[in-house]
């Protein structure tokens, strides 16, 4: 699982590099293999969140003020906490059932992640350490299970 949590870091900061990009057209082609496979999941894992944004979105702005903590020692604790407590939100029950557990909680994650760095963008490197020991802890051996990242992002 080791190849698979740094691609996860890899593909986490490829996530909101493309954030960056999103506004500029030059956009890079360069790069490794490696690099390209994590931009690809990065950009389907875009896709999956954006779903959940308008939803999000009005649960990111009650959470405003935790997010101050998210600065603090606590920050892959709280991030974790902010994923829970959407996850079990009503709204997400269908969603729940029709993707599955994992599948929620990853475009949870994911939109919450975005969502917290366009409200507040000096958190950019707390929200991505937070996200990748999110996803490494409690989402990694259902990646693994799935066969990857490229057919988890897929299913």
């Amino acid at each position: 699982m080791g190849d698979l949590t740094l691609k996860t870091e890899l593909i986490v900061d490829k996530l909101f590099e493309e954030e960056e990009e999103e506004d500029s057209l030059d956009v890079d082609s360069g790069g490794s293999q490696e690099d390209e496979v994590a931009r690809n999941v990065a950009q389907c894992l875009r896709k999956l969140g954006d779903e959940y944004n308008a939803m999000i979105e009005s649960h990111i702005k009650k959470l405003k003020p935790e997010l101050n903590h998210l600065a603090k020692k606590q920050s892959i604790e709280m991030f974790s906490s902010m994923v829970s407590e959407l996850s079990n939100n009503s709204e997400m029950q269908t969603y729940r059932q029709q993707l599955g557990f994992e599948m929620t909680l990853l475009k949870i994650a994911v939109t919450l992640g975005l969502g917290i760095v366009k409200e507040s963008p000096s958190l950019l490197p707390t929200v991505k350490n937070a996200m990748v020991n999110f996803i490494n802890s409690k989402l990694l051996s259902w990646v693994q299970h799935s066969g990857g990242w490229e057919k988890a992002c897929s299913l």
